[in-house]
């Protein structure tokens, strides 16, 4: 897993991070919308400027790149009026995602915070 890690932006790895606070609670798959939401809520955690922000498109692009390198797994959900939307859940475990970003300059302190 560490060298899929290695290989994703820091902006990745707070998305990853968010969707592993989302699993640890036991509300994955996620939608966008909530890894944005929890996203959003964690700026704070980050030892660097926010990313410019925290914008739904990007979350959802990252979540694409992540689901591409096998960091995240796509589930199909139905949102409350019945439409297909994407989802996503961990594709590995929760405590490896969390040790391997805990020493990351950049977004270490929220992996510190999830252990």
């Amino acid at each position: 897993m560490d060298t899929a890690l290695d290989s994703v932006q820091s902006f990745e790895q707070f998305v990853l991070l968010s969707v592993t606070e989302l699993s640890s609670a036991d509300e994955t798959p996620a939608h966008s919308y909530d890894v944005t939401k929890t996203a959003k809520e964690r700026l704070d955690d980050i030892e660097r400027d926010a990313f410019g922000g925290i914008e739904r498109q990007e979350v959802i692009s990252a979540l694409g790149s992540l689901s591409e390198t096998g960091l995240l797994a796509k589930a199909e959900t139905e949102d409350a009026v019945g439409k297909g939307r994407p989802a996503y859940e961990l594709a590995v475990e929760a405590d490896e995602v969390v040790s391997a970003l805990t020493g990351d300059d950049a977004v270490g302190s929220y992996a510190q915070s999830l252990g």
